[in-house]
């Protein structure tokens, strides 16, 4: 028998497994109605977002459609005010321009004429300057393209009138040859008429349609007054008075010709000396800064009526260069018969050295310039000695 056969068997211990802990029962019904609402929440603020985005584009686009619409209303009023406003193209510079320009010849001063339309050429400058810095809106660029482009042919035509008209209203070789560019230009300002007629005006016109905007309207502007004014026969008709031959005018018939009767000298309160060319007799001015006026009288000896007649005035003295005081005249028109008083100033002061001058004996030629067949030239001139005093 073994040691581990006696005595009693050890007892094993059985423990009983611990029952699981208990679950709380799953609630269905109320879990489902919190997802419900939660799902209700933000559906409901997704609509309040969705909303709110909506009105801000709403209200940026009313917005950026109000401005829109002032824009091309204010583009379109700038343009109106430009060219047919009361400080605008037609009232400051076109109907001016052309009243100078139209009989200019036969004004009472031609040689003023071409300074006098200087300053409308400013003015049309101005008036290109500031359209080419505006801002205009994106769907006007187009028609701002047309419209820089016409007030700029409107501007360089408007200079090269100017820069011509005096050489057109004397009597050189020139004279044709200008009245003939003067015609040029006039063919600018047509062009720049009919860029505003067929693209400008249509243009804003359209745009504003595109945009809704009624009751505006964009004016017309024609510069150039009527297509005589490109013909070389009818500017000189017009600038002149009359067609010179060698434009197709017809030519006079007659004998032309010209007398100088005599000259004076005109004091500043309008008193007339006459001067004398006797033998040895020495005419003497009292020197004055603002020149001396001698007026030549001419009369018309020939049977032609003439226009742009030349006078002159013209000093020599032996040793002593006197070419700055020759000083040239002109008579506008004289008729067969008539006497014309054609006023020259001579001015020392604007010589280099105009003290040389005093005191000192100079002999002066006057004269009227003969014209082309004129075969009497004896009576033309007549020669004086004369002295500035000072």
């Amino acid at each position: 028998m073994s040691f581990f056969d006696e005595g009693d068997e050890p007892r094993t211990a059985i423990r009983s497994p611990k029952p699981p802990p208990r679950r709380q029962p799953t609630r269905a019904r109320p879990r489902a109605a919190d997802d419900r609402t939660l799902l209700l929440r933000r559906g409901g603020a997704a609509a309040i977002v969705l909303v709110i985005l909506i009105a801000v584009v709403l209200i940026v686009r009313a917005v950026l459609n109000h401005q829109t619409i002032d824009g091309l209303k204010n583009y379109n009023n700038e343009v109106s005010q430009l060219v047919a406003g009361p400080q605008g193209e037609e009232a400051s510079v076109r109907t001016l321009f052309f009243q100078e320009l139209d009989g200019a010849f036969g004004s009472s001063n031609p040689a003023e004429v071409p300074t006098n339309l200087q300053q409308y050429v400013n003015l049309e400058a101005g008036f290109y300057h500031q359209a080419e810095g505006w801002s205009v809106p994106s769907q006007m660029v187009g028609a701002q393209t047309y419209f820089v482009e016409a007030l700029g042919l409107r501007y360089e035509a408007l200079e090269g009138i100017e820069a011509q008209l005096p050489t057109a209203l004397g009597s050189s070789s020139g004279q044709t040859r200008a009245i003939e560019l003067i015609a040029g230009e006039m063919e600018k300002l047509l062009t720049a008429d009919v860029m505003y007629a067929d693209r400008v005006r249509p243009l804003i016109q359209q745009e504003l349609a595109s945009a809704g905007i009624t009751g505006e309207s964009t004016p017309p502007s024609a510069f150039l007054p009527d297509i005589g004014w490109l013909q070389p026969t009818l500017v000189a008709q017009r600038i002149l008075g009359f067609v010179p031959t060698s434009l197709g005018g017809a030519p006079a018939t007659g004998t032309p010709g010209h007398e100088l009767v005599g000259v004076s000298v005109e004091s500043s309160n309008g008193t007339m000396t006459a001067l004398s060319n006797a033998a040895g007799f020495v005419n003497k001015f009292a020197y004055t800064p603002a020149g001396i006026t001698l007026v030549l009288n001419v009369l018309n000896s020939g049977t032609i009526t003439e226009y742009a007649v030349q006078t002159t005035i013209t000093f020599s003295k032996i040793g002593l260069d006197t070419s700055c005081l020759a000083k040239t005249g002109q008579l506008t028109k004289t008729v067969p018969g008539s006497y014309y008083n054609s006023s020259i100033v001579v001015t020392p002061a604007t010589c280099p050295s105009p003290s040389a001058f005093l005191n000192e004996p100079l002999d002066m030629t006057a004269g009227v310039k003969p014209l082309p067949g004129e075969t009497n030239k004896a009576n033309n001139y007549q020669t004086y000695i004369v002295e500035f005093t000072g």
